[in-house]
């Protein structure tokens, strides 16, 4: 009936405040047009890789006169940042089976032409692998986007020491693809393995200059136990140039993901050909 479908209907709900999001688009601290594109996005997702288990779902949307308010897939886990933190490092098993449902989603995300723009660990969600199928689902499209008909996206966005460098160099007009993604995939696969980022600065200026040259060091006090093919995966999705940056799609070919995600039995669903 309908009162035990009720209560069998859980979800998150994300509210915004309205007059807070308008006080920071007045201020410049914000695009008006969040709301609409980070909505449209995950309804996108949604409809369209909705049998893909990697995404954090969209459930519904609504106004209150004081609020907005966005129903979301409930998850039980914590994110991914925590979930380094609480562990220092990640055996490289775990991080291969996180990284591949990380890449699955980046690769149908490229194939329905979005970018999501703020890849990190905070905004990797954990999951149950026995009760969701999957490892991590990643959430948070405030700065998704989709791509333009040239197959570029504009808008200087994302979180210093994760960013793609191009992101960075070029200007508010210069277009850049959605690449960006995998290059933040691949800062997030260092942190998974050696507990801290790559890049770094005594102050946010140093830091997006460090961000900017992209060089990745590997020092092997941290970094010995660690397979080369870990390491040539990190430089091939950090590459500075993303023309010759790896693809979502040969990622998830690479020998260190076909090696060692162990997560080939788990039951995911995955409408890759039907996108």
């Amino acid at each position: 009936d309908k009162q035990s479908a009720l209560a069998q209907y859980n979800c998150a709900l994300k509210v915004i405040d309205k007059a807070q999001f308008w006080h920071r688009v007045v201020k410049g601290r914000e695009r008006a047009d969040t709301l609409v594109r980070e909505t449209s996005v995950q309804a996108t997702l949604t409809a369209k890789c909705g049998k893909i288990a990697t995404f954090l779902k969209l459930r519904g949307f609504f106004e209150t006169s004081e609020n907005f308010v966005i129903e979301l897939e409930l998850l039980e886990g914590t994110d991914l940042f925590q979930h380094i933190s609480s562990k220092g490092t990640l055996p490289e098993h775990e991080a291969a089976m996180i990284l591949r449902d990380m890449l699955t989603s980046l690769e149908a995300m490229n194939r329905v032409g979005l970018a999501h723009r703020d890849i990190k660990p905070a905004n990797v969600l954990m999951c149950d692998r026995k009760k969701d199928g999957v490892s991590v689902k990643v959430g948070d499209f405030g700065m998704s986007t989709f791509v333009g008909v040239d197959g570029l996206v504009r808008g200087r966005c994302g979180t210093p020491g994760y960013v793609a460098p191009e992101i960075l160099t070029g200007g508010s007009r210069i277009g850049y693809s959605n690449a960006v993604d995998v290059f933040s995939a691949g800062v997030t696969l260092y942190v998974m393995l050696c507990g801290y980022e790559p890049f770094y600065g005594e102050n946010e200026k140093e830091l997006i200059e460090a961000n900017k040259r992209a060089v990745i060091e590997f020092p092997e006090e941290d970094w010995g136990r660690i397979s080369n093919d870990a390491r040539n995966l990190v430089l091939s999705m950090t590459h500075p140039d993303p023309k010759q940056r790896i693809s979502a799609r040969d990622a998830l070919r690479h020998p260190w993901i076909t090696r060692l995600d162990e997560g080939n039995d788990h039951d995911r669903t995955d409408d890759s050909k039907n996108v």
